[in-house]
C-alpha cells in the first residue's frame, strides 16, 4: 500500500478493532482517510482475517445475519460502501466494525441475544460507525501493523510483542472515555431510529444494553470484550430510554417461535453438540407435544446425527402442529432431496417459495434438487436467481460455475467460478478464470468484451 494509505489503515484499524474506544485529540487534516481509502482498507482487512479468523459459512447462518444487517441498511438511503457482514465462530460475546462496511459478529454475541431484535440492535449500532466515518473524527494510536492489530481481535498471533502493544494502546483509549460517550450516543441513537425504521422493535436495542449492564455487574473482573470495547455508562443507558420513548413505538409482541432461537440451534450443531440438544429437546417435547418448534429443532439435531428416519418424522411433526414455523418446508426438502424423493421436495420448495419468495436458500436449494433430476439448464436458472437475491453471496455464483462445467458451456463456467473467487477476496483466482472464460468464449466476442471490461476493473483495483 501507499504510505498515505498505510497511515490510514492503521489509523483506521486502531479505531475500529479497538471497537468503540477513542481518543478526544482532534485529528490532523492531512492524516484524513477518503472513502476509497476505507473501501480499500477494508478489503485488504478482509482478505487478512479470512486467513486469520475462524469465519462461518454454514449459508443460513451467513444469509441470516446479512439479512437483519441488509433490512437496517435498506431505510437509509444512498449508501457509500458495500456493506458485508460476517460471523466469527468464537464463543466470546464481541463484535466489530471496520472501514468501507465490513461488519463481524462473534457467534458467541449470536448464541447471547434473546431476539432477532437485539441482533438488529447490535448491527445497526455497528453501521452508524461505519456510516458516520466516526475515523475522521478522530485521532487514533500511533501507526501499527494491521496484521498485529488482528492479532489484538484473535488474543494470540505470531508477532506478540507488537499485538501485546497494541492490546495496551486499546486499552489505554477506554480509559479516555468523554469523546467516546459522545460517539457510542450517537450510534445508539440513530442505530434505534434505523432499526425501529425498519421494522425492528428499538426496545430490544436497549434491552440488550441492560443485558451487557447485568453482565458487567455480575462479572466485574471478566469483561466480554464487547463490555470492554463498548464503553457501557449510566448515562448512555438513559440515552438509549430516552431515545426509544422518544421513538414512540409500543414494545412488540416476542415472535413465536422466534427466529434467532433456530440460528442458535444451528450453532450448537455446527459446533458438534448434537447429542445435548437431543437430549434437550427429546425432554421438552414430553414435557410440551404441541410445541412445533421442539419437534422442529429436535429434528435438527437427529438430522446432524444422520438419523434421518426420525428426523423425518420430527419434520413432518413439526409441519402438521406449526405449518408457519420458519424453514420447515425447506428443511423438508432438503432432508426429501437427501432422501431421493423428489417429488415431495418439489412440493415442499414450492410451498417455501411461495411462503418466501425473496429467500435465497430456496432457490439455492431448488438448484440442487435440479442437479440431482439432471435438469441442468433449470439448475443454472435457480442459482441465478439466488445470486440475483443476494449477489454478494459467493455460493450461488461457484454453483452456476459447477453446472455450466457440466453442460460444457466453459466461458460461462469460469466467469461465474471467477466471481465466486472474488466475493471471497481471492483476486489472483478470479483473474486467472476470468482469463480462461475470455479464451474459452474467444475474445473478440460481445460476451468476452464485458468480462474483459470487469477484468481490467479488477486489475485497476489491485494497483
Amino acid at each position: 500500500m501507499s504510505r498515505r494509505l498505510k497511515i490510514a489503515a492503521s489509523f483506521a484499524a486502531g479505531f475500529f478493532l479497538a471497537a468503540c474506544a477513542f481518543y478526544a485529540a482532534p485529528k490532523p487534516q492531512s492524516q484524513s482517510i477518503s472513502e476509497s481509502d476505507e473501501v480499500r482498507i477494508g478489503r485488504e482487512f478482509r482478505r487478512e482475517a479470512r486467513k486469520r479468523l475462524k469465519l462461518i459459512h454454514h449459508p443460513e447462518i451467513e444469509l441470516y445475519v446479512n439479512k437483519v444487517g441488509r433490512q437496517i441498511l435498506s431505510v437509509m438511503g444512498p449508501l457509500p460502501y458495500e456493506y458485508r457482514f460476517f460471523v466469527v465462530e468464537d464463543r466470546q460475546l464481541n463484535a466489530f466494525a471496520v472501514p468501507g462496511g465490513n461488519i463481524y459478529v462473534h457467534s458467541g454475541l449470536l448464541e447471547r441475544v434473546r431476539s432477532s431484535d437485539e441482533l438488529a440492535g447490535v448491527l445497526g449500532h455497528e453501521i452508524i460507525h461505519v456510516k458516520g466515518r466516526h475515523i475522521n473524527r478522530l485521532a487514533g494510536p500511533e501507526p501499527l501493523d494491521l496484521l498485529a492489530l488482528l492479532g489484538m481481535i484473535l488474543g494470540r498471533g505470531g508477532q506478540g510483542s507488537l499485538a501485546a502493544g497494541a492490546i495496551g494502546q486499546a486499552l489505554a483509549a477506554t480509559r479516555q472515555l468523554s469523546y467516546s460517550r459522545q460517539l457510542e450516543m450517537e450510534a445508539d441513537t440513530l442505530g434505534a431510529r434505523y432499526m425501529a425504521e425498519a421494522g425492528y422493535d428499538p426496545h430490544a436495542a436497549l434491552d440488550f444494553l441492560k443485558l451487557l449492564h447485568e453482565e458487567r455487574v455480575l462479572n466485574p473482573t471478566d469483561l466480554p470484550p464487547y463490555l470492554a470495547t463498548h464503553p457501557l455508562t449510566h448515562e448512555r443507558v438513559a440515552n438509549a430510554e430516552l431515545v426509544v420513548r422518544s421513538l414512540g413505538k409500543e414494545r412488540a409482541e416476542a415472535k413465536h417461535p422466534e427466529p434467532i432461537r433456530r440460528l442458535q440451534i444451528i450453532l450448537r450443531l455446527e459446533r458438534r453438540d448434537a447429542g445435548a440438544v437431543v437430549d434437550e429437546y427429546q425432554k421438552l417435547v414430553g414435557q410440551n407435544p404441541e410445541r412445533g418448534d421442539f419437534h422442529h429443532f429436535l429434528a435438527l439435531a437427529r438430522e446432524s446425527q444422520g438419523r434421518w428416519s426420525e428426523a423425518r418424522k420430527g419434520f413432518e411433526r413439526a409441519r402438521a402442529i406449526s405449518p408457519e414455523s420458519p424453514g420447515i418446508d425447506r428443511d423438508l426438502a432438503r432432508l426429501y432431496i437427501r432422501l431421493e424423493e423428489f417429488g415431495l421436495a418439489r412440493e415442499a420448495l414450492q410451498r417455501s417459495t411461495t411462503a418466501e419468495p425473496k429467500e435465497p436458500l430456496n432457490y439455492l436449494l431448488l438448484g440442487e434438487l435440479f442437479e440431482k433430476e439432471s435438469k441442468l439448464s433449470d439448475a443454472a436458472g435457480a442459482y441465478l436467481r439466488a445470486h440475483h437475491l443476494f449477489p454478494l453471496w459467493p455460493e450461488p455464483s461457484y454453483r452456476m460455475g459447477v453446472v455450466y462445467g457440466k453442460m460444457e458451456r466453459l466461458g460461462d463456467a469460469y466467469y461465474y467460478l471467477g466471481r465466486s473467487h472474488l466475493l471471497r477476496d481471492e483476486d489472483e483466482k478470479a483473474v486467472a478464470d476470468w482469463e480462461r472464460a475470455i479464451k474459452a468464449l474467444g475474445a473478440q466476442t460481445p460476451r468476452a468484451q464485458l468480462i474483459k471490461e470487469e477484468l481490467d476493473s479488477l486489475r485497476a483495483r489491485r494497483r
